[in-house]
């Protein structure tokens, strides 16, 4: 394992429109890098390069917050030599980083590389890394799930909640969650969401776990019948125990954002519900997770937020962060609603936006690029009376340099997603920052992995 003891940014404030006169919830302290690749281009991969985050807090702890994230990345056959962690017991002051072990041939594991990383953390403390391990050699392709019980300083061998080999299937984008609510009929419960690119279409997925991840549920098929298939899935857990997936469509004559609800423990789940249209796209030249949703749950106030990107408020082919929230279980969605502020004479296509909510504070942390150049920055609003107005939009960090990102198919990409999360006292969030590498570095590229901590 790696000490990573963080150089803070500082933090500069974007002068804008005020979007709401609201007291801001959330309040960025500071910046840092929390890891670095360690693999030097092992294989033919991408060296210096990490993409693709997550992050998750302590349900009872808040100190303790644990990242994860793509090391190595390769270029047109996607994944990464071996997805790395990085956990701080102290806020998010100082940092301990390393790669999960026996899940890659890298890491003494037994598959060629890895992707999609997601992380939550339960209850009793048991950390979940989920990612999506595959070979490029033969068909195999998997989800699979390290748990860890020392607060994400080591993690145990991988357990494959989904394995299979042959080549007219493939596993892609998985989620994973956790109950946490004492009073839910299934607390304790695990869930992993994932969908399953196969001759038939491109089905939602899921399994659970009661047993903390050792063994899991049979295969449960969410979206089919509704529509050929979906991708994107984010569960949500509420606090009387139903669960919903937000996820994005795939086969429909509209683009679209979703949910799905299940009342009995992702058993069985009732018809979808049209969320609202996705009107964005990708930023020219990137690969941002175009059309994929991020969602949170207001533990408190039992509220669910959606998050994309989108173009539907103007005419010049950028996209803006818009909301819709859900105050009844996810039945019933609110109009979209656009989260940040234009600036006049300041054109800024915003993309992959990441959503935290606690006790009516709403945290939105997105990455931001004037027009088709290169500098790129991170921006949050916050606001203090659940979604319901904004404080300005307020820069994170400092400015990134896409020339020196990484890339998939020939696309810039940071990642389809960052990580965003919440207590009732902070917040955090990781996102994925390139610029020119330092002299001496293994490669033309660099790209690093940075976590901010935000106070109320």
């Amino acid at each position: 394992m790696r000490l990573v003891v963080g150089v803070a940014v500082l933090l500069l404030v974007l002068a804008g429109v005020v979007h709401g006169q609201v007291t801001t919830a959330f309040r960025a302290r500071a910046a840092q890098q929390i890891s670095a690749d360690p693999f030097a281009g092992l294989s033919g991969a991408e060296a210096d390069t990490e993409a693709e985050p997550d992050i998750a807090l302590d349900p009872n702890d808040p100190d303790i917050v644990v990242a994860v994230f793509q090391q190595g990345r390769f270029d047109q056959s996607g994944g990464c030599v071996d997805p790395g962690f990085a956990t701080s017991r102290d806020g998010g002051r100082t940092w301990i980083t390393g790669s999960l072990p026996g899940l890659t041939v890298a890491a003494s594991g037994s598959f060629d590389r890895a992707s999609d990383p997601a992380v939550a953390i339960g209850a009793d403390g048991a950390v979940y890394a989920q990612m999506l391990p595959f070979d490029v050699h033969d068909c195999r392709s998997a989800v699979a799930v390290q748990r860890s019980d020392d607060h994400g300083l080591t993690f145990n061998a991988p357990v494959l909640v989904q394995d299979d080999s042959s080549c007219s299937v493939f596993n892609d984008k998985p989620w994973i969650a956790v109950d946490t609510f004492p009073a839910s009929p299934h607390h304790g419960r695990v869930y992993s969401v994932w969908d399953r690119i196969e001759p038939a279409g491109q089905p939602i997925s899921l399994r659970y776990s009661d047993d903390r991840g050792e063994t899991w549920s049979a295969l449960i098929a969410v979206s089919s019948p509704f529509f050929p298939g979906g991708i994107g899935a984010i569960p949500l857990l509420q606090p009387n125990g139903d669960l919903t997936l937000v996820y994005a469509p795939v086969g429909t004559a509209t683009a679209e954002e979703v949910a799905q609800t299940s009342h009995d423990g992702g058993v069985t789940f009732a018809p979808p519900v049209t969320i609202e249209s996705f009107e964005g796209s990708d930023p020219a030249g990137m690969r941002t997770g175009d059309g994929l949703p991020a969602a949170a749950l207001d533990p408190v106030t039992g509220r669910l937020y959606v998050v994309w990107q989108d173009g539907r408020f103007r005419s010049d082919g950028l996209n803006d962060i818009v909301m819709s929230v859900s105050t009844d279980g996810g039945t019933i969605w609110g109009p979209v609603g656009l989260v940040n502020v234009r600036v006049p004479h300041r054109p800024r296509d915003r993309f992959t936006p990441g959503v935290a909510a606690y006790g009516g504070a709403v945290l939105v942390v997105y990455g931001a690029r004037k027009d088709v150049g290169p500098r790129v920055t991170m921006r949050y609003v916050a606001s203090a009376d659940d979604g319901v107005t904004f404080g300005r939009e307020r820069r994170l960090g400092r400015t990134g340099d896409l020339t020196y990102a990484a890339t998939a198919g020939g696309q810039r990409f940071l990642g389809d997603y960052i990580g965003v999360a919440a207590s009732a006292t902070t917040a955090h969030a990781v996102w994925c920052f390139s610029a020119r590498p330092r002299l001496g570095a293994p490669g033309a590229l660099h790209q690093v992995a940075l976590s901010a901590t935000f106070t109320r």
